[in-house]
């Protein structure tokens, strides 16, 4: 007799693949962005947004595919959490971030999420760190009027948060 899907492994399975088709978008935007930044100081929108709504569509799929609904739910209610913070910051201080970390640091904290809330904020904290030699740097050379392309950085903050939570937990946590 035939199994249903969900009884036999399948759903989780299917699940596990989606997240990891999420990590495999937000890793290609990532790169691409990343390189953006570098070569003409821009995060393009046109690769951010769809970017984002691809790893949000994958990701509630895998959490429908698990059953894990309110999973996702906290993974969009960070990225909005975030994403309302930043907004308040940048309208304060719009010389001092662009509006391209701030999408960034939204679909980037949207995929980091979904390990828990907390792994949002780690993403971030990693991502600045990673950045503060460069910083240093560009202040000492440039003094306060110095430009920082925070990209790089961010993604690759995000990305050893992300190593650390699928070498940890595995994509469904």
């Amino acid at each position: 007799m035939a199994r249903r899907f969900t009884e036999s492994g399948g759903g989780r399975d299917m699940s596990a693949g989606l997240v990891w088709a999420a990590v495999a978008v937000w890793a290609a935007m990532g790169v691409y962005v990343s390189v953006t930044d570098i070569r003409r100081a821009v995060i393009p929108r046109r690769a951010v947004w769809p970017a984002g709504g691809a790893v949000a569509v994958l990701l509630g799929a895998a959490a429908l595919a698990a059953g894990e609904l309110a999973r996702f739910g906290w993974a969009v209610a960070v990225a909005a959490a975030v994403a309302l913070a930043l907004e308040v910051v940048y309208r304060r201080w719009p010389d001092k971030m662009g509006f391209g970390d701030v999408r960034l640091i939204v679909v980037n904290s949207l995929l980091a999420g979904w390990w828990g809330p907390a792994w949002a904020l780690w993403a971030l904290m990693a991502g600045a760190l990673a950045e503060w030699p460069v910083a240093v740097v560009a202040l000492a050379r440039h003094g306060r009027g110095a430009r920082v392309r925070w990209a790089p950085a961010l993604v690759a903050g995000t990305a050893a948060v992300l190593a650390w939570r699928l070498w940890a937990e595995g994509p469904l946590p």
